[in-house]
């Protein structure tokens, strides 16, 4: 049995709404339910929300594999690949960190005007600009290429 790897739910939806390698890929063999519990319905645009943002979740939970689907030949010769690998060299390469923490009520407005203010998301700001993921989503990002791990 692996140890538990938490991370933070906002960070697994970050990937899935920025960092998925590319249309041609699809998760296969994944706990259905769990994944429904976890996010809310992503509606026209199909982003992924946490439910609940800010809260701990085991990665390992969320295991599955990403099968391909696309025109070329399967870079990954019919293994795919484990999703948790994947988060895990695309967190490697963020430049942005997400930092929870437990503040005094009565500071509590003080602190998230200074944290926008200096630029920052909040991911349980409700507002239509950051809504959990906000401007952030829209912006381009580097996509993963999976290749086959035997020959790389």
């Amino acid at each position: 049995m692996k140890p538990p790897r938490m991370i933070v739910v906002d960070e697994l939806a970050m990937f899935m709404n920025v960092g998925w390698p590319g249309e041609e890929w699809y998760l296969s063999d994944h706990a259905e339910y769990l994944w429904e519990e976890t996010f809310e319905d992503g509606g026209a645009n199909g982003l992924y929300r946490p439910r609940t943002p800010g809260t701990l979740v085991n990665l390992n939970d969320f295991e599955a594999r990403l099968r391909w689907q696309g025109r070329s030949p399967d870079p990954t010769r019919g293994a795919g690949q484990k999703l948790s690998e994947l988060f895990l060299r695309w967190h490697r390469k963020q430049t942005s960190a997400i930092v929870s923490a437990y503040v005094p009520r009565e500071q509590e407005a003080t602190i998230r005007n200074w944290l926008q203010a200096a630029g920052c998301m909040l991911l349980n700001d409700e507002s239509p600009t950051c809504a959990g993921g906000g401007a952030w989503l829209s912006s381009p990002s580097e996509r993963l290429e999976v290749v086959d791990e035997r020959t790389a």
